[in-house]
Order: structure tokens, then sequence, then C-alpha cells
């Protein structure tokens, strides 16, 4: 009775050595193997196939490809949605949760004190916070615009110039601003006539109002107004006249049509501050991005076909704006 009372604790011991060693797959070591993947999430309020938003969703696909991470992007199109899907998608875990614009930031703010854990980051939007979970990342397009305006001015021949901006927000005044004072930091002669389409999603109106600014004579016309300003490009491409891209290259268009395009790289701010999340780096607050941390403001490519002449005088303008000689304003005069 002795020796079999032994074998069956023998037996027992065996088998508990078997599951905290080799056969650990359901507990421990099943954990690791079982763990899911980490997910980062990016929130947006106008329908995917937007140029920007495009844009700065594929900074999030390259971190995610870079980094080992499922990414997706969720569009919440109704206001009343916004804090809901926000605080969906931090109780599955996703980390980071990247929303664009300041409708979604202002939800953030109410959402992100619940999840403390939980980073938050606010792309292209002058929202500021003090809470620990939340960065703002905002790339200033007013550099890049100056420049674009300048070339324009230098460009056009009837002395008339035209910018179509989405809607009358923070960020694309800072466009229109920096666009007009390049303008007349060129020439102070040329005309600028400005208009807002008052939708970032109507390329049919962006081509209205375009076909409107070349029948009053402009000959060239930059646009700020997202997937609007396809429909600008388009009615430049119909009309003959020069149009100026916006945030990344759309030479890719009409190389012909589209000879300058004011950069902004939303993808590499999106990146970085993705990166900093999961290498245990993230810093709250506001990350501002401009011509003195090294971003492109133009492409190689569209200044590869300037004259020589203007080719000189845009890199004298951007050492002079390196340097602080230049202030380009951010607010509409």
């Amino acid at each position: 009775m002795k020796k079999f009372s032994f074998i069956i604790v023998a037996l027992l011991v065996l088998s508990l050595a078997i599951t905290g060693c080799g056969g650990g797959s359901s507990n421990n070591g099943g954990q690791k193997a079982e763990e899911k993947p980490k997910e980062a999430v990016m929130i947006v309020e106008i329908p995917k196939g937007d140029p920007f938003i495009d844009l700065a969703y594929s900074g999030l696909e390259q971190l995610g490809k870079d980094k080992g991470v499922n990414v997706k992007i969720i569009e919440a199109l109704d206001k009343s949605e916004h804090e809901e899907q926000i605080r969906a998608m931090a109780e599955l875990g996703a980390n980071p949760i990247y929303v664009l614009w300041d409708n979604l930031g202002a939800a953030v703010l109410e959402v992100a004190p619940d999840f403390p854990e939980t980073k938050f980051i606010i792309a292209d939007a002058y929202v500021e916070t003090d809470l620990d979970n939340v960065k703002t990342i905002v790339v200033e397009p007013q550099e890049a615009s100056f420049i674009a305006g300048f070339v324009a001015a230098k460009t056009s021949k009837t002395k008339h110039v035209g910018f179509v901006g989405s809607m009358d927000t923070p960020i694309i005044n800072r466009f229109r601003a920096g666009f007009e004072a390049g303008v007349k930091y060129a020439d102070a002669s040329v005309k600028i006539e400005s208009v807002y389409a008052g939708n970032a999603n109507d390329p049919n109106k962006g081509s209205e109002i375009a076909k409107l600014l070349i029948g009053n004579g402009a000959d060239v016309i930059m646009h700020a107004a997202n997937k609007t300003g396809l429909g600008v490009i388009k009615a430049c491409e119909e009309e003959k006249v020069l149009a100026i891209g916006v945030d990344e290259w759309q030479g890719s268009i009409n190389p012909d049509i589209v000879f300058w395009s004011a950069l902004k790289d939303i993808a590499g701010a999106v990146y970085k501050a993705g990166e900093s999340v999961l290498d245990g780096t993230f810093q709250p607050g506001m990350q501002v991005y401009d011509i003195n941390t090294g971003i492109s403001l133009y492409d190689q490519r569209d200044f590869d076909k300037l004259p020589a002449e203007l080719q000189q005088e845009v890199r004298q303008l951007e050492e002079e704006l390196k340097a602080g000689k230049i202030t380009v304003p951010t607010t509409i005069n």
C-alpha cells in the first residue's frame, strides 16, 4: 500500500513538473504565445480617400510595418459619435489612439482622463492640455506656403494668383496667411484672390471656385482644401493654368500643371509620435514641427524644374527663414 501511494505521489509531482516547465503552453508560456499583437488606431471625421487623411495614415501604416503593430483607421463621421468611438477604442486596448483635427481633439480631452495608461495623440490641431497622456502634433504649414506664394508670384504672367481653402479654420488660415505673405514678399503688385469652399470633401465645389478665379484672371492657384482641392487641380488642368499642390507632392497628378507643392510632412510626425509611445519616450504636450526641425518645405523634383535664377532666390529665402530674418504670419491680415 505504501509502495502504491508513493507511485501516486510521484506521478503527481511529475505532472506538476511537466505543467510548470515543458507543458506550460496554456499558462505562463502560453500567455506569451497567445498575447494579442499591439494595436494603434487613427480616428477621423471625414471619409477615407481624403488626400491629407491618406497621408497621415501612411505614417501610421509605416509604423505598424516597422514595429509589428496592427493598425486601422476608424471613421467617426457624426460629431455625436466622437467620444463614444474614442472610448470604445481605449476599452479595446488600442494604444496609441490618434485623432485628427479640433473636433476629435476636444473629444479626446473628455475621454483621456478615464484611461491614464492609454496614450492619445491629437494631430493637426492646436489643442493644448496638461493631461499626462495626451500629445498634440502640429506641422506648421505657413513656411512652406510662404515659399509657394513666392514661387507663384515669380511664375505668374498675369500678375494675378488665387488661393482656395477648405474652411475658415486656424490651420487653413495659416496656409493662406503664408501664401499671401509670400506673394507680397516677391511682388507687392500681384493681385491675390482667396476663397473658402466651406467643405473639405467636395471636388466639384473646388472646380467651380477655381474656374471662377481663372475667369477673373488668375493663372496660378494654390489649394489647401483636401479632397476639394483635387477639383481645383482638375479645373486648372482643363483651363491650362498652373496649380500648387499641398501636404504631399501632388505633381504625380499632372507635373505640367501641378508645378509646385507646399509640403506638410504629417506622415513623419505621426510616425515619430507613435514611435515614442512604443519605445517609452512619450512626452505629453504640444510638439511643433517647422523649418528648424528639419522638415521639407518643397519637393526637389519641383525645385529642379525652376529657372536657375528662381532656384537661387528660393535657396536664399529658405536660409532667411531658418535664420529668423523673415517672420511668416500665422493669421490673415
